[in-house]
């Protein structure tokens, strides 16, 4: 996250200021540049790559809805991104945004453009938020529908769970008992994961039926 410059700073303090924000959303096929000046707006000379010679078209700014950007402890918070007002969402938006592989996981950036009460542009494009697309939502109502898109920082994008286990170990390797074992453990049972022999007494071997070693003979 870049800090506003020096003009864009001293620009802030003023009692009344025009920010504009930009969004890039990296959708697979439709990436989606969009600006809430109201107009359309072409960039050339900033030295970013993701802004020199492209065009975010600009919309109306009430429908636009972006979250602030929270840091902490371990990266920021998600930020969500909302754009109210839609009449209709036709068939093809619906199939965009129902492959998870169009956008999931995929590049969303912010940017900032500082301007005076005039509408006259202070300091260079402040660069404040990257993130990856997360989770994506479709509401609605009388009025019209809505898209809500979830974006994550970097840390949290790629701290969530995996959803992988060894629980299923046996599937491919029917010997394998250990997931069996490790239930028996954690329910407090003893017994042999393959006969069922409960070990009451002393298990095979002299060891007595409980704990870990009831568990696991």
């Amino acid at each position: 996250m870049s800090r506003p410059d020096a003009t864009a700073a001293a620009a802030l303090d003023a009692r009344v200021i025009r920010p504009v924000f930009l969004c890039f959303l990296d959708v697979l096929g439709d990436p989606l540049r969009a600006c809430t000046a109201g107009m359309d707006l072409t960039f050339a000379g900033t030295g970013n790559p993701d802004l020199d010679g492209y065009t975010f078209e600009g919309i109306d700014p009430t429908v636009v809805d972006v979250g602030s950007v929270r840091v902490k402890d371990g990266g920021s918070e998600s930020v969500t991104a909302k754009l109210s007002g839609l009449l209709t969402l036709d068939a093809a938006l619906l199939n965009l945004v129902g492959d998870r592989g169009n956008w999931q996981g995929r590049t969303a950036q912010l940017w900032r453009v500082i301007r005076d009460e005039n509408g006259d542009q202070r300091g260079a494009v402040q660069h404040y938020y990257t993130g990856w697309m997360t989770a994506l939502t479709i509401g609605g109502s009388p009025e019209g529908q809505s898209i809500a898109v979830t974006i994550e920082s970097y840390l949290a994008a790629y701290a969530q769970a995996s959803g992988r286990t060894y629980m299923d170990q046996e599937l491919y390797d029917p010997g394998d008992l250990s997931a069996r074992a490790a239930v028996a453990i954690a329910n407090g049972t003893s017994g042999n994961p393959l006969t069922g022999y409960t070990g009451t007494d002393f298990g095979p071997g002299g060891f007595e039926g409980g704990g870990l070693l009831g568990a696991l003979f």
